[in-house]
Protein backbone atom coordinates (compact mmCIF):
# COMPACT_ATOMS: atom_id res chain seq x y z
CA UNK A 1 0.00 0.00 0.00
CA UNK A 2 1.47 3.34 -1.09
CA UNK A 3 -0.64 5.62 1.09
CA UNK A 4 -0.63 3.60 4.33
CA UNK A 5 1.16 6.26 6.40
CA UNK A 6 -1.19 9.09 5.49
CA UNK A 7 -3.88 10.36 7.87
CA UNK A 8 -6.75 9.82 8.29
CA UNK A 9 -5.57 6.32 7.59
CA UNK A 10 -9.00 4.80 7.02
CA UNK A 11 -9.86 7.40 4.37
CA UNK A 12 -6.65 6.80 2.44
CA UNK A 13 -6.96 3.02 2.83
CA UNK A 14 -10.42 3.09 1.26
CA UNK A 15 -9.27 5.43 -1.51
CA UNK A 16 -6.30 3.25 -2.47
CA UNK A 17 -7.61 -0.25 -1.81
CA UNK A 18 -11.12 0.29 -3.18
CA UNK A 19 -11.10 3.20 -5.62
CA UNK A 20 -7.65 3.38 -7.22
CA UNK A 21 -7.46 -0.44 -7.28
CA UNK A 22 -10.72 -0.89 -9.20
CA UNK A 23 -11.44 0.13 -12.82
CA UNK A 24 -14.30 2.65 -12.80
CA UNK A 25 -14.38 4.69 -15.98
CA UNK A 26 -17.72 6.34 -16.63
CA UNK A 27 -20.20 3.90 -18.20
CA UNK A 28 -17.94 1.01 -17.11
CA UNK A 29 -18.78 0.90 -13.39
CA UNK A 30 -19.73 -2.78 -13.13
CA UNK A 31 -16.52 -3.70 -11.29
CA UNK A 32 -16.59 -0.81 -8.82
CA UNK A 33 -20.27 -1.44 -8.01
CA UNK A 34 -19.56 -5.05 -7.12
CA UNK A 35 -16.42 -4.16 -5.16
CA UNK A 36 -18.28 -1.47 -3.21
CA UNK A 37 -21.18 -3.74 -2.26
CA UNK A 38 -18.88 -6.60 -1.27
CA UNK A 39 -16.46 -4.39 0.67
CA UNK A 40 -19.19 -2.47 2.54
CA UNK A 41 -21.01 -5.63 3.62
CA UNK A 42 -17.82 -7.42 4.66
CA UNK A 43 -16.56 -4.43 6.60
CA UNK A 44 -19.91 -3.93 8.31
CA UNK A 45 -19.99 -7.58 9.37
CA UNK A 46 -16.44 -7.45 10.74
CA UNK A 47 -17.16 -4.20 12.63
CA UNK A 48 -20.57 -5.34 13.90
CA UNK A 49 -22.34 -2.41 12.24
CA UNK A 50 -25.90 -2.81 11.01
CA UNK A 51 -25.94 -1.37 7.47
CA UNK A 52 -28.46 -1.61 4.65
CA UNK A 53 -27.12 -1.52 1.08
CA UNK A 54 -29.60 -0.71 -1.70
CA UNK A 55 -28.83 -0.65 -5.43
CA UNK A 56 -31.32 0.77 -7.92
CA UNK A 57 -31.88 -0.09 -11.57
CA UNK A 58 -29.60 2.76 -12.70
CA UNK A 59 -26.68 1.44 -10.62
CA UNK A 60 -26.73 3.95 -7.77
CA UNK A 61 -25.84 2.58 -4.34
CA UNK A 62 -27.36 3.81 -1.07
CA UNK A 63 -25.85 2.85 2.28
CA UNK A 64 -28.08 3.39 5.32
CA UNK A 65 -26.60 3.35 8.82
CA UNK A 66 -28.49 3.72 12.10
CA UNK A 67 -27.56 6.43 14.60
CA UNK A 68 -24.91 5.76 17.18
CA UNK A 69 -26.28 5.17 20.67
CA UNK A 70 -27.98 8.21 22.18
CA UNK A 71 -28.17 10.16 18.89
CA UNK A 72 -31.32 8.63 17.44
CA UNK A 73 -33.16 11.97 17.59
CA UNK A 74 -30.58 13.80 15.47
CA UNK A 75 -31.67 14.78 11.94
CA UNK A 76 -30.68 12.30 9.25
CA UNK A 77 -27.87 13.40 6.90
CA UNK A 78 -27.32 12.28 3.32
CA UNK A 79 -23.67 12.27 2.21
CA UNK A 80 -23.29 12.05 -1.57
CA UNK A 81 -20.61 11.50 -4.21
CA UNK A 82 -20.11 9.58 -7.46
CA UNK A 83 -18.23 6.34 -8.10
CA UNK A 84 -17.00 6.92 -11.69
CA UNK A 85 -13.92 8.79 -12.89
CA UNK A 86 -12.61 10.46 -16.03
CA UNK A 87 -9.83 8.36 -17.57
CA UNK A 88 -7.07 10.34 -19.30
CA UNK A 89 -3.39 9.54 -19.81
CA UNK A 90 -0.36 11.24 -21.29
CA UNK A 91 1.73 8.07 -21.36
CA UNK A 92 3.15 7.55 -24.87
CA UNK A 93 2.05 3.92 -24.86
CA UNK A 94 -1.37 4.64 -23.36
CA UNK A 95 -2.88 3.03 -20.27
CA UNK A 96 -5.30 0.12 -19.79
CA UNK A 97 -7.95 1.72 -17.59
CA UNK A 98 -10.24 -1.30 -18.03
CA UNK A 99 -7.94 -3.71 -16.21
CA UNK A 100 -5.13 -1.85 -14.45
CA UNK A 101 -5.14 -0.09 -11.06
CA UNK A 102 -4.41 3.62 -11.06
CA UNK A 103 -0.63 4.09 -10.41
CA UNK A 104 -1.14 6.21 -7.31
CA UNK A 105 1.87 7.90 -5.69
CA UNK A 106 2.88 10.57 -3.17
CA UNK A 107 4.69 13.48 -4.79
CA UNK A 108 8.28 14.13 -3.70
CA UNK A 109 7.17 17.28 -1.87
CA UNK A 110 5.05 15.12 0.45
CA UNK A 111 2.09 17.47 0.06
CA UNK A 112 0.08 15.93 -2.76
CA UNK A 113 -1.13 12.55 -3.98
CA UNK A 114 -1.29 12.07 -7.75
CA UNK A 115 -0.92 9.30 -10.33
CA UNK A 116 1.96 8.41 -12.63
CA UNK A 117 0.82 9.58 -16.06
CA UNK A 118 -2.94 9.18 -15.59
CA UNK A 119 -5.89 10.87 -13.97
CA UNK A 120 -6.01 10.05 -10.26
CA UNK A 121 -9.75 9.70 -9.77
CA UNK A 122 -9.79 11.76 -6.58
CA UNK A 123 -12.73 13.33 -8.41
CA UNK A 124 -14.76 11.87 -6.76
CA UNK A 125 -13.09 8.83 -5.17
CA UNK A 126 -11.66 10.82 -2.27
CA UNK A 127 -15.09 12.27 -1.46
CA UNK A 128 -16.77 8.86 -1.36
CA UNK A 129 -13.83 7.52 0.68
CA UNK A 130 -14.50 10.25 3.25
CA UNK A 131 -18.15 9.20 3.37
CA UNK A 132 -17.38 5.50 3.79
CA UNK A 133 -14.80 6.20 6.49
CA UNK A 134 -17.41 8.11 8.52
CA UNK A 135 -19.59 4.99 8.52
CA UNK A 136 -16.92 2.63 9.81
CA UNK A 137 -14.81 4.87 12.05
CA UNK A 138 -15.80 3.96 15.64
CA UNK A 139 -14.74 7.46 16.80
CA UNK A 140 -17.42 9.10 14.64
CA UNK A 141 -20.66 9.93 16.41
CA UNK A 142 -23.68 10.57 14.23
CA UNK A 143 -27.43 10.47 13.92
CA UNK A 144 -29.12 8.45 11.16
CA UNK A 145 -26.70 8.50 8.24
CA UNK A 146 -27.10 7.79 4.54
CA UNK A 147 -24.43 7.65 1.84
CA UNK A 148 -25.54 7.90 -1.78
CA UNK A 149 -22.92 6.83 -4.35
CA UNK A 150 -24.16 7.70 -7.81
CA UNK A 151 -23.15 6.13 -11.10
CA UNK A 152 -21.93 7.76 -14.32
CA UNK A 153 -21.79 11.37 -13.13
CA UNK A 154 -19.03 12.47 -15.48
CA UNK A 155 -20.74 11.79 -18.81
CA UNK A 156 -24.08 13.44 -18.10
CA UNK A 157 -25.17 12.95 -14.46
CA UNK A 158 -26.84 9.69 -15.44
CA UNK A 159 -27.11 8.35 -11.89
CA UNK A 160 -28.73 11.51 -10.56
CA UNK A 161 -31.21 11.58 -13.46
CA UNK A 162 -32.17 7.95 -12.80
CA UNK A 163 -32.45 8.33 -9.02
CA UNK A 164 -35.79 7.45 -7.41
CA UNK A 165 -35.40 8.69 -3.81
CA UNK A 166 -38.62 7.21 -2.43
CA UNK A 167 -38.01 3.83 -4.04
CA UNK A 168 -34.48 3.72 -2.60
CA UNK A 169 -35.75 4.77 0.82
CA UNK A 170 -33.86 8.06 1.19
CA UNK A 171 -35.11 9.79 4.34
CA UNK A 172 -32.65 12.64 4.88
CA UNK A 173 -33.51 16.28 4.27
CA UNK A 174 -29.94 17.51 4.78
CA UNK A 175 -27.43 16.78 1.99
CA UNK A 176 -23.65 17.20 1.97
CA UNK A 177 -22.26 16.65 -1.51
CA UNK A 178 -18.55 15.71 -1.27
CA UNK A 179 -17.57 16.61 -4.84
CA UNK A 180 -16.13 20.11 -4.36
CA UNK A 181 -12.45 20.81 -4.93
CA UNK A 182 -11.33 23.74 -2.72
CA UNK A 183 -10.69 23.80 1.01
CA UNK A 184 -12.24 26.78 2.74
CA UNK A 185 -15.14 26.99 0.30
CA UNK A 186 -18.77 25.91 0.62
CA UNK A 187 -20.57 25.59 -2.69
CA UNK A 188 -24.29 26.35 -2.71
CA UNK A 189 -25.05 26.57 -6.43
CA UNK A 190 -23.85 25.22 -9.77
CA UNK A 191 -24.52 25.49 -13.48
CA UNK A 192 -26.83 23.38 -15.55
CA UNK A 193 -25.75 22.02 -18.89
CA UNK A 194 -26.48 20.01 -21.98
CA UNK A 195 -24.59 18.36 -24.85
CA UNK A 196 -25.14 18.99 -28.56
CA UNK A 197 -23.87 16.60 -31.22
CA UNK A 198 -23.41 17.58 -34.87
CA UNK A 199 -23.23 14.75 -37.40
CA UNK A 200 -22.59 14.53 -41.15
CA UNK A 201 -22.88 11.38 -43.23
CA UNK A 202 -20.42 11.65 -46.13
CA UNK A 203 -18.79 9.64 -48.87
CA UNK A 204 -15.05 9.30 -49.36
CA UNK A 205 -13.13 9.12 -52.61
CA UNK A 206 -9.57 8.67 -53.87
CA UNK A 207 -7.51 11.86 -54.02
CA UNK A 208 -5.88 12.75 -57.34
CA UNK A 209 -2.66 14.83 -57.66
CA UNK A 210 -2.61 15.42 -53.90
CA UNK A 211 0.08 15.48 -51.24
CA UNK A 212 -0.97 14.36 -47.77
CA UNK A 213 0.02 15.83 -44.41
CA UNK A 214 -0.58 14.92 -40.79
CA UNK A 215 -0.97 17.87 -38.41
CA UNK A 216 -0.83 17.27 -34.66
CA UNK A 217 -1.35 19.49 -31.63
CA UNK A 218 -0.51 18.11 -28.19
CA UNK A 219 1.00 18.91 -24.81
CA UNK A 220 -1.85 21.19 -23.68
CA UNK A 221 -3.09 21.51 -20.11
CA UNK A 222 -6.67 20.59 -21.01
CA UNK A 223 -8.80 20.63 -17.88
CA UNK A 224 -12.36 20.53 -16.61
CA UNK A 225 -14.79 22.22 -18.99
CA UNK A 226 -16.54 23.92 -16.08
CA UNK A 227 -13.79 24.64 -13.55
CA UNK A 228 -11.08 25.61 -16.06
CA UNK A 229 -13.04 27.05 -18.99
CA UNK A 230 -12.06 30.66 -18.15
CA UNK A 231 -8.32 30.08 -17.69
CA UNK A 232 -7.05 30.91 -21.21
CA UNK A 233 -6.20 27.28 -21.83
CA UNK A 234 -5.92 26.26 -25.45
CA UNK A 235 -8.34 23.86 -27.11
CA UNK A 236 -6.45 21.49 -29.42
CA UNK A 237 -9.42 21.13 -31.80
CA UNK A 238 -9.71 24.90 -32.20
CA UNK A 239 -5.99 25.20 -32.98
CA UNK A 240 -6.20 22.54 -35.69
CA UNK A 241 -9.27 24.28 -37.11
CA UNK A 242 -7.47 27.64 -37.14
CA UNK A 243 -4.52 26.24 -39.07
CA UNK A 244 -6.65 24.30 -41.55
CA UNK A 245 -8.95 27.30 -42.06
CA UNK A 246 -5.94 29.39 -43.04
CA UNK A 247 -5.14 26.78 -45.67
CA UNK A 248 -8.68 26.66 -47.06
CA UNK A 249 -8.57 30.40 -47.73
CA UNK A 250 -5.61 29.86 -50.07
CA UNK A 251 -6.16 26.42 -51.65
CA UNK A 252 -8.31 23.32 -51.79
CA UNK A 253 -8.01 21.07 -48.74
CA UNK A 254 -9.39 17.53 -48.61
CA UNK A 255 -9.85 16.20 -45.09
CA UNK A 256 -9.18 12.52 -44.51
CA UNK A 257 -9.04 12.07 -40.75
CA UNK A 258 -9.55 14.17 -37.64
CA UNK A 259 -9.63 13.04 -34.04
CA UNK A 260 -9.44 15.36 -31.05
CA UNK A 261 -10.80 15.06 -27.53
CA UNK A 262 -12.85 12.19 -26.18
CA UNK A 263 -14.77 13.54 -23.15
CA UNK A 264 -17.63 16.03 -23.23
CA UNK A 265 -16.45 17.63 -19.96
CA UNK A 266 -12.73 17.84 -20.70
CA UNK A 267 -11.03 20.58 -22.70
CA UNK A 268 -9.21 18.73 -25.52
CA UNK A 269 -5.47 18.39 -24.90
CA UNK A 270 -4.62 16.71 -28.23
CA UNK A 271 -5.93 16.78 -31.79
CA UNK A 272 -4.67 15.17 -35.00
CA UNK A 273 -5.77 15.74 -38.59
CA UNK A 274 -4.73 14.15 -41.89
CA UNK A 275 -5.51 16.11 -45.03
CA UNK A 276 -4.44 16.59 -48.65
CA UNK A 277 -3.47 19.68 -50.64
CA UNK A 278 -2.68 20.04 -54.36
CA UNK A 279 0.78 18.63 -54.99
CA UNK A 280 1.85 21.82 -56.77
CA UNK A 281 1.00 23.89 -53.66
CA UNK A 282 3.03 22.08 -51.00
CA UNK A 283 5.51 24.96 -50.57
CA UNK A 284 2.64 27.39 -50.01
CA UNK A 285 0.90 24.98 -47.66
CA UNK A 286 3.96 24.50 -45.48
CA UNK A 287 4.58 28.25 -45.42
CA UNK A 288 1.02 28.91 -44.23
CA UNK A 289 1.11 26.16 -41.58
CA UNK A 290 4.45 27.39 -40.29
CA UNK A 291 3.31 31.00 -40.14
CA UNK A 292 0.04 30.34 -38.31
CA UNK A 293 1.74 27.89 -35.95
CA UNK A 294 4.38 30.46 -35.09
CA UNK A 295 1.72 33.01 -34.13
CA UNK A 296 -0.08 30.44 -31.97
CA UNK A 297 3.12 29.35 -30.22
CA UNK A 298 4.11 32.97 -29.59
CA UNK A 299 0.75 33.68 -27.99
CA UNK A 300 0.78 30.67 -25.67
CA UNK A 301 4.48 30.55 -24.73
CA UNK A 302 5.69 34.17 -24.64
CA UNK A 303 5.88 36.39 -21.56
CA UNK A 304 6.58 35.61 -17.95
CA UNK A 305 3.35 33.65 -17.55
CA UNK A 306 3.27 31.01 -20.24
CA UNK A 307 -0.32 29.95 -20.92
CA UNK A 308 0.64 26.62 -22.48
CA UNK A 309 4.35 26.01 -21.84
CA UNK A 310 4.33 22.47 -23.27
CA UNK A 311 2.32 23.07 -26.44
CA UNK A 312 3.59 21.23 -29.53
CA UNK A 313 2.46 21.78 -33.13
CA UNK A 314 3.97 19.40 -35.67
CA UNK A 315 3.28 18.52 -39.30
CA UNK A 316 4.81 16.19 -41.85
CA UNK A 317 3.99 14.47 -45.11
CA UNK A 318 2.22 11.13 -44.83
CA UNK A 319 0.70 8.37 -46.93
CA UNK A 320 -2.43 8.91 -49.01
CA UNK A 321 -5.86 7.70 -47.85
CA UNK A 322 -9.44 8.25 -49.02
CA UNK A 323 -10.77 11.75 -48.41
CA UNK A 324 -13.97 13.79 -48.16
CA UNK A 325 -14.68 16.27 -50.94
CA UNK A 326 -13.03 19.71 -50.88
CA UNK A 327 -16.42 21.34 -50.32
CA UNK A 328 -17.39 19.13 -47.38
CA UNK A 329 -13.89 19.34 -45.93
CA UNK A 330 -14.13 23.12 -45.94
CA UNK A 331 -17.55 22.90 -44.31
CA UNK A 332 -16.25 20.68 -41.49
CA UNK A 333 -13.19 22.83 -40.87
CA UNK A 334 -15.19 26.07 -40.96
CA UNK A 335 -17.79 24.71 -38.53
CA UNK A 336 -15.18 23.73 -35.94
CA UNK A 337 -13.49 27.09 -36.45
CA UNK A 338 -16.74 29.08 -36.07
CA UNK A 339 -18.31 27.32 -33.06
CA UNK A 340 -17.36 29.30 -29.94
CA UNK A 341 -15.25 27.74 -27.23
CA UNK A 342 -14.83 29.23 -23.76
CA UNK A 343 -16.85 31.69 -21.65
CA UNK A 344 -19.79 33.26 -23.49
CA UNK A 345 -21.06 35.46 -20.64
CA UNK A 346 -20.13 36.28 -17.05
CA UNK A 347 -22.58 36.62 -14.17
CA UNK A 348 -23.96 40.08 -13.52
CA UNK A 349 -24.50 39.12 -9.85
CA UNK A 350 -21.33 37.20 -8.87
CA UNK A 351 -18.05 38.88 -9.91
CA UNK A 352 -15.79 36.57 -11.92
CA UNK A 353 -18.32 33.72 -12.18
CA UNK A 354 -18.81 32.35 -15.69
CA UNK A 355 -22.53 32.37 -16.45
CA UNK A 356 -22.56 30.59 -19.82
CA UNK A 357 -19.82 28.70 -21.65
CA UNK A 358 -19.27 26.23 -24.46
CA UNK A 359 -16.69 23.46 -24.77
CA UNK A 360 -15.85 22.23 -28.26
CA UNK A 361 -15.14 18.84 -26.81
CA UNK A 362 -14.77 16.18 -29.52
CA UNK A 363 -14.11 15.97 -33.25
CA UNK A 364 -14.12 12.49 -34.74
CA UNK A 365 -14.16 11.31 -38.35
CA UNK A 366 -15.61 7.93 -39.26
CA UNK A 367 -15.52 5.91 -42.47
CA UNK A 368 -18.83 7.47 -43.49
CA UNK A 369 -18.77 10.90 -41.94
CA UNK A 370 -17.85 13.10 -38.98
CA UNK A 371 -19.15 13.90 -35.51
CA UNK A 372 -18.60 17.04 -33.42
CA UNK A 373 -19.63 17.07 -29.75
CA UNK A 374 -20.25 20.32 -27.88
CA UNK A 375 -20.92 20.76 -24.16
CA UNK A 376 -22.70 23.94 -23.04
CA UNK A 377 -23.12 25.11 -19.43
CA UNK A 378 -25.10 27.96 -17.88
CA UNK A 379 -26.41 28.98 -14.49
CA UNK A 380 -29.42 30.49 -16.31
CA UNK A 381 -31.57 27.79 -17.89
CA UNK A 382 -33.06 30.10 -20.55
CA UNK A 383 -29.58 31.23 -21.63
CA UNK A 384 -28.47 27.62 -21.90
CA UNK A 385 -31.33 26.77 -24.21
CA UNK A 386 -30.90 29.99 -26.19
CA UNK A 387 -27.29 29.17 -27.04
CA UNK A 388 -28.15 25.59 -27.89
CA UNK A 389 -30.74 27.08 -30.25
CA UNK A 390 -27.95 29.12 -31.84
CA UNK A 391 -25.98 25.92 -32.37
CA UNK A 392 -29.02 24.40 -34.06
CA UNK A 393 -29.23 27.39 -36.40
CA UNK A 394 -25.55 27.12 -37.27
CA UNK A 395 -25.93 23.41 -37.94
CA UNK A 396 -28.95 23.98 -40.17
CA UNK A 397 -27.09 26.55 -42.28
CA UNK A 398 -24.10 24.24 -42.66
CA UNK A 399 -26.09 21.08 -43.31
CA UNK A 400 -25.40 19.16 -40.10
CA UNK A 401 -27.77 16.80 -38.33
CA UNK A 402 -28.28 17.86 -34.71
CA UNK A 403 -28.87 15.79 -31.59
CA UNK A 404 -29.66 17.64 -28.36
CA UNK A 405 -29.10 15.62 -25.21
CA UNK A 406 -31.51 16.41 -22.37
CA UNK A 407 -30.17 19.28 -20.30
CA UNK A 408 -29.72 19.00 -16.56
CA UNK A 409 -30.93 21.81 -14.29
CA UNK A 410 -28.78 24.26 -12.43
CA UNK A 411 -28.70 24.36 -8.64
CA UNK A 412 -30.20 27.59 -7.32
CA UNK A 413 -28.43 28.84 -4.18
CA UNK A 414 -30.23 29.12 -0.84
CA UNK A 415 -27.99 31.44 1.23
CA UNK A 416 -30.52 31.47 4.10
CA UNK A 417 -30.43 27.70 4.68
CA UNK A 418 -30.06 26.91 8.44
CA UNK A 419 -27.91 23.90 7.53
CA UNK A 420 -25.57 26.13 5.51
CA UNK A 421 -25.23 28.58 8.38
CA UNK A 422 -24.51 25.74 10.81
CA UNK A 423 -21.80 24.15 8.63
CA UNK A 424 -20.32 27.55 7.78
CA UNK A 425 -19.94 28.39 11.48
CA UNK A 426 -18.17 25.09 12.24
CA UNK A 427 -15.96 25.37 9.16
CA UNK A 428 -14.72 28.86 10.08
CA UNK A 429 -14.10 27.79 13.67
CA UNK A 430 -12.08 24.80 12.45
CA UNK A 431 -9.96 26.77 9.96
CA UNK A 432 -9.67 29.91 12.06
CA UNK A 433 -10.35 32.09 9.02
CA UNK A 434 -13.10 33.15 6.66
CA UNK A 435 -14.79 30.43 4.64
CA UNK A 436 -16.21 31.49 1.26
CA UNK A 437 -19.74 30.62 0.22
CA UNK A 438 -20.07 30.56 -3.55
CA UNK A 439 -21.67 29.18 -6.67
CA UNK A 440 -19.59 27.51 -9.39
CA UNK A 441 -19.77 27.06 -13.15
CA UNK A 442 -19.15 23.32 -13.01
CA UNK A 443 -22.13 20.98 -12.84
CA UNK A 444 -22.96 19.13 -9.63
CA UNK A 445 -25.62 16.50 -9.04
CA UNK A 446 -27.29 18.60 -6.34
CA UNK A 447 -29.58 20.41 -8.78
CA UNK A 448 -31.09 17.15 -10.01
CA UNK A 449 -31.22 15.46 -6.60
CA UNK A 450 -32.75 18.57 -5.02
CA UNK A 451 -35.48 18.67 -7.67
CA UNK A 452 -36.48 15.14 -6.63
CA UNK A 453 -36.50 15.65 -2.84
CA UNK A 454 -38.69 18.60 -1.81
CA UNK A 455 -37.32 20.65 1.08
CA UNK A 456 -33.79 19.26 0.83
CA UNK A 457 -31.14 21.62 2.24
CA UNK A 458 -27.92 21.14 0.25
CA UNK A 459 -24.30 22.21 0.22
CA UNK A 460 -21.06 20.89 -1.24
CA UNK A 461 -17.57 20.69 0.31
CA UNK A 462 -14.33 18.88 -0.39
CA UNK A 463 -10.54 18.92 0.00
CA UNK A 464 -8.20 20.78 -2.34
CA UNK A 465 -8.03 19.11 -5.74
CA UNK A 466 -6.07 20.41 -8.73
CA UNK A 467 -6.35 19.72 -12.47
CA UNK A 468 -9.28 17.26 -12.45
CA UNK A 469 -9.93 15.36 -15.68
CA UNK A 470 -6.23 15.57 -16.65
CA UNK A 471 -3.14 13.43 -15.99
CA UNK A 472 -1.96 16.25 -13.68
CA UNK A 473 -4.85 15.68 -11.25
CA UNK A 474 -3.76 15.74 -7.61
CA UNK A 475 -5.31 15.98 -4.14
CA UNK A 476 -3.82 17.89 -1.20
CA UNK A 477 -3.00 15.48 1.62
CA UNK A 478 -3.47 17.84 4.57
CA UNK A 479 -6.84 19.05 3.24
CA UNK A 480 -8.26 15.53 3.43
CA UNK A 481 -7.60 15.45 7.17
CA UNK A 482 -9.20 18.86 7.66
CA UNK A 483 -12.29 17.87 5.69
CA UNK A 484 -12.66 14.64 7.66
CA UNK A 485 -12.51 16.56 10.92
CA UNK A 486 -15.14 19.01 9.68
CA UNK A 487 -17.52 16.23 8.69
CA UNK A 488 -17.07 14.51 12.06
CA UNK A 489 -17.79 17.73 13.94
CA UNK A 490 -20.88 18.53 11.89
CA UNK A 491 -22.36 15.07 12.39
CA UNK A 492 -21.60 15.06 16.12
CA UNK A 493 -23.22 18.44 16.80
CA UNK A 494 -26.32 18.50 14.61
CA UNK A 495 -28.56 18.66 17.64
CA UNK A 496 -27.38 22.28 18.03
CA UNK A 497 -28.46 23.36 14.55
Amino acid sequence: MVLEHLEPRLVWEIFEMVFTATPRESKKEEKIREVLKTWIRARAESEGIDVVVVEDDTGNILVKVPATSGMESYPSVLLQGHMDMVCETDRPDGFDFDNSPIPVRIQDNGEWVDADGTTLGADNGIGVSLGLALIFDKDVKHGPLELLITVDEETGLVGAFGLEPEKMGIESRLLMNLDSESLGVITIGSAGGGDTTLTKTLERHEAQSKTFYVLEVKGLFGGHSGVDIHKHRANANKIVARILSSLTREMDVALAHWTGGDKHNAIPRESLAKFAVPSDRTDDAERIIAGVSRHILDYYTSGSKKLEPNIEITWKKTESIRVFSNEESMNIIATVDIVPHGPLAFSSHVPGLVETSNNLAVVKTLDDGVTVMLSTRSSVDDELEAFRGTLQNLAAVAGWEVTLKDAYPGWNPDPDSPFLKFVHQHYERLLGKEVRVEAIHAGLECGIIGSKIPGLQMLSVGPGLKNPHTPDEKVHIADVGVMYKLLKEVLANLDKM
